[in-house]
């Protein structure tokens, strides 16, 4: 496929990437792409260091040796299942069509082109972790081992032109109530569990603060309901899961003991993670943007928010400025995913030049 007039990107590289189905699930083939990449920036001189978790790989390259460099990028190499279609990626125009495309294998080929092009002139390395899409223990795990930055980590992987500097935290609990089951022909001399479950949960959306105009709230939502498994018979037990989104800090305990005290019901924690936010007026925030706004002077380049996760939920313990961007595309983790081969050359641009600039300005 190759590159085309003014294409910086290595478009080989990223078509060789998005034909290997690295679903997450398939360590196999997520530890085939990692080779790639890792064979890929070797070549081109970079140092790299391939990590083991259970069995699954995750990479670091970067322009120097050393776990932690000024700046840090990251960027995920595993994908969510597709149609087979979807491992044989489509040039249409300006735009490239397949899974991965935009989430997030077109990050990754940015970054691997901002490494190369800064190799002797930053010192700037990248994390490609391998299990972002159910949760990112690979990139918890570098971390743990000792990989981060000490000046700003960029992860690529939200929205285009903009910086997100805060996310939101997640809670999932399983609610249960108990009962006494039977035939389903005698209710009176039954405790239902479900009805207890549905009344639980109805007191607490009842309870639930009302979701503020901009969405920048704590937020619940049911996702699974799970009880019984015949017509005729009520069962013992009834579950439900909820999903909490949350915004502060430390809500953790408020949070569980308003679902106990509302709904009645047994209540468990099953996962959490914790909320992150970076100061806009950090000095590397504010170069970031400045680079931004100058790239596009037609847009309002400004900070924003996501209510969804990413892997800056790992790296902001590392107490340095986190930065997430994102590649122009569309239908994430739906068929006909794509994204914008130009916005790759842009954004590999910016980072390029915010990293010349603030290296130029080390201390």
């Amino acid at each position: 496929m190759g590159q085309y007039p003014g294409m910086n990107i290595d478009l080989d590289f990223f078509e060789r990437m998005l034909r290997i189905p690295s679903v997450t699930a398939d360590v196999a083939q997520v530890n085939r792409v990692v080779e790639l990449v890792k064979d890929y920036l070797e070549a081109h001189g970079l140092f790299c260091a391939v990590e083991t978790f259970n069995g699954r790989k995750a990479l670091f390259a970067s322009t120097t040796e050393g776990k932690r460099p000024d700046y840090l990028l990251n960027a995920h190499l595993d994908v969510v299942p597709a149609s087979e279609a979807m491992f044989s990626p489509v040039r249409e125009g300006d735009r490239m069509v397949g899974r991965g495309t935009v989430d997030c294998k077109g990050a990754a080929a940015v970054a691997a082109r901002v490494l190369i092009d800064l190799k002797g002139k930053a010192d700037v390395g990248a994390v490609f972790s391998t299990d972002e899409e159910t949760g990112g223990e690979t990139t918890l795990g570098m971390v743990e081992r000792g990989y981060g930055a000490s000046r700003l980590i960029c992860i690529v992987d939200a929205n285009p032109y903009s910086i997100v500097h805060a996310q939101k935290g997640s809670l999932t609990f399983r609610l249960t109530a108990r009962g006494r089951g039977g035939h389903s022909s005698e209710p009176w001399m039954l405790e239902n569990p479900i009805d207890r479950l549905m009344d639980g949960y109805l007191k607490l959306r009842a309870a639930w603060p009302a979701v503020t105009p901009d969405h920048w709230c704590d937020t619940m939502a049911a996702t699974v309901v799970r009880a019984g498994q015949a017509d005729n018979q009520v069962p013992d037990t009834a579950e439900m899961l909820v999903n909490i989104r949350f915004i502060e800090p430390g809500s953790e305990a408020r949070i569980e003991a308003l679902l106990r005290s509302a709904t009645g019901l047994e209540v468990e924690v099953l996962n959490q993670t914790p909320p992150v936010f970076t100061d806009t007026s950090h000095p590397e925030m504010q170069r970031l943007r400045a680079v931004m706004a100058a790239k596009w002077p037609d847009r309002d380049v400004d900070f924003s928010q996501l209510h969804g996760a990413t892997d800056s939920r790992h790296f902001i313990r590392l107490g340095v400025p986190v930065a997430v961007l994102g590649l122009v595309g569309g239908n994430a983790h739906c068929e006909g995913e794509w994204v914008d081969l130009r916005s790759m050359d842009e954004y590999a641009e910016v980072l390029e030049t915010y990293l010349l600039q603030a290296q130029q300005e080390t201390p």
